[in-house]
C-alpha cells in the first residue's frame, strides 16, 4: 500500500509543480528535468526504497547502453537541427518544393510535414508562416491554417526512427524491433493525416503557381538538402549502424552541404546541445528505474494492464496517457509511467510491440491536445486565432483518432499476438 502512495502522490505533485514553478520562481520556466527527479525521489521516499536502490537508480541511467545510446542521439539531433536552420538548408527545401509542386493545396500540407521530420527545435514556428502564407491565399481561417500546421507536421513522431519518443520506447523495451513499431504506427498515420485531410482540406478549391525553372533540379535539391534526414535511416538499415554513428555521419554530412563560408560551423553545432532535453530524458529514465523497483506496484498494475481482462488495459493506458499528457503538454511523461510495467512483464517481443503502439498513441494524444503543448502555442501566436477557436476544429478529429487508436490496437493484438 505504501508504494501505491508513493507513486500516487509523486505524480500528483508533479503537474502542480509545473504549474506553480514560474509563479514562485519569478517567471522563469519551468525545469523538467530536474521535476523528473524530484517526482521519482519523493515516489522512493514515501515508497520506503532504500538511499542505496535511489542511487543504482540513477547510476543505471548513464550505465545502461540502451539509455546512453538515446542521449547521445538527443545531443546529435540537436546539434543537427542547428547546423540545418543556421545555413538555411530549411530555407532551400521549401524552395525546392515550391518548385517542384504547383498545388498549394498540396504544398500546405507537404511542408509542414517536410519541416516536422527535421529535427529542429520550434519547428512548428518556423512552418506556420508558411502555412499562414498559402492558408490565405486559399482562403483558409486562422484556426484551419492553425490544425493544418499541428497535423501534418506531427506525423513524423511516429515513422522516424531517431525521435525521441521512439528512442526511448527502443531503449526502455529493449527486446523489440522499432521498426517494427514503426511498421505498426503507419496505420495511426493514415488516420490522422487521412483524417487531416478529410476535414480540413478536402473542400478547399486549389490554386497553382506558375512553374518556373527546371523540376528535375528542384528533385535534385528536395533530395540533396534531405538527405541528413533520410540517411540516417539508410546507415541505420542497410548499413547497420547504431543509431548514434548514422546521426552522426548526417552531421558530417551537413559539412558538405552548407556552403563554401564553414567558419562558423562548429559554434553552431554547439549552439544545438540541447541540455533541457537530455535531463529531461535524465528524469524520466530515473524515474523509469525507480518504478521498476517498486515490487508490489509493478506486480498489482502489470496484472491489470496485461492480465486476462484486455478491457482493463485499454481504459487504463487512456486515462494516463490524457491525464498526464494533457496536464504537462510532454509526451514522455505517461510513456514513462507506462513502458516500465509492460517491460517488467516479460512479454514476447511482438506482444510488447503491440502494447507499446497503443501507449505511444493514447501519449501522443494527451500531449497534442494539451493546452501547454508548445507547438500548438506557438502557431496560434504566427495564426493570431483565439485558442478555443482551434480546439472546436480539434473536436472533429478526437472521436477519429481515439477509436481508430483502440480498432487498431484491436485487429494488431488478433493478427500479431
Amino acid at each position: 500500500m505504501r508504494q501505491f502512495v508513493g507513486l500516487i502522490v509523486a505524480f500528483l505533485l508533479l503537474p502542480v509543480m509545473l504549474k506553480y514553478y514560474p509563479k514562485v520562481s519569478g517567471g522563469k520556466k519551468a525545469p523538467l528535468g530536474p521535476l523528473l527527479c524530484l517526482t521519482g525521489l519523493i515516489m522512493a521516499v514515501i515508497g520506503g526504497l532504500s538511499a542505496g536502490v535511489m542511487l543504482d537508480s540513477l547510476k543505471r541511467v548513464f550505465t545502461t547502453f540502451s539509455t546512453l545510446q538515446t542521449l547521445i542521439v538527443v545531443i546529435e539531433i540537436g546539434v543537427l537541427g542547428s547546423t540545418l536552420k543556421k545555413y538555411g538548408i530549411l530555407e532551400r527545401i521549401v524552395h525546392a518544393l515550391e518548385q517542384l509542386i504547383p498545388s498549394k493545396k498540396a504544398l500546405i500540407m507537404i511542408l509542414p510535414g517536410i519541416m516536422g521530420m527535421l529535427p529542429v527545435p520550434g519547428g512548428a514556428f518556423l512552418s506556420a508562416p508558411f502555412v499562414d502564407s498559402i492558408g490565405t491565399e486559399l482562403g483558409i481561417s486562422g484556426e484551419r491554417k492553425a490544425v493544418i500546421n499541428l497535423y501534418f507536421r506531427h506525423f513524423a513522431m511516429f515513422i522516424l526512427p531517431y525521435n525521441t519518443t521512439i528512442l526511448t520506447i527502443g531503449s526502455v523495451l529493449d527486446s523489440i524491433n522499432i521498426y517494427s513499431l514503426i511498421g505498426l504506427n503507419l496505420g495511426f498515420v493514415v488516420f490522422l493525416l487521412g483524417g487531416a485531410w478529410f476535414f480540413y482540406i478536402r473542400t478547399v478549391p486549389d490554386s497553382r503557381s506558375p512553374r518556373q525553372g527546371s523540376r528535375g533540379q528542384a528533385l535534385l535539391d528536395v533530395l540533396k538538402y534531405l538527405s541528413p534526414i533520410y540517411m540516417a535511416m539508410v546507415f541505420n538499415v542497410v548499413f547497420g549502424l547504431q543509431m548514434y554513428q548514422a546521426v552522426f555521419l548526417c552531421i558530417l554530412l551537413t559539412f558538405f552541404l552548407i556552403g563554401k563560408d564553414k567558419s562558423e560551423y562548429l559554434k553552431s553545432a554547439a549552439q544545438g546541445f540541447a541540455l533541457d532535453t537530455v535531463l529531461m530524458l535524465v528524469g524520466v529514465y530515473f524515474m523509469q528505474n525507480v518504478v521498476k523497483n517498486l515490487d508490489v506496484v509493478m506486480s498489482g498494475v502489470g496484472g491489470m494492464l496485461v492480465g486476462d481482462s484486455i478491457l482493463s488495459f485499454m481504459l487504463i493506458v487512456p486515462l494516463v496517457g490524457l491525464a498526464f499528457g494533457l496536464t504537462t503538454g510532454i509526451s514522455m511523461v505517461p510513456l514513462g509511467i507506462l513502458l516500465p510495467f509492460i517491460a517488467g512483464m516479460g512479454l514476447p517481443p511482438m506482444t510488447m510491440t503491440v502494447y507499446a503502439f497503443y501507449i505511444l498513441v493514447w501519449s501522443f494524444l494527451g500531449y497534442y491536445f494539451s493546452p501547454f503543448h508548445l507547438c500548438q502555442l506557438l502557431t496560434i501566436k504566427v495564426m493570431e486565432c483565439p485558442s478555443g477557436e482551434v480546439y472546436k476544429q480539434h473536436l472533429r478529429m478526437m472521436p477519429v483518432l481515439a477509436l481508430s487508436s483502440m480498432a487498431l490496437f484491436l485487429l494488431y493484438r488478433m493478427i500479431f499476438i
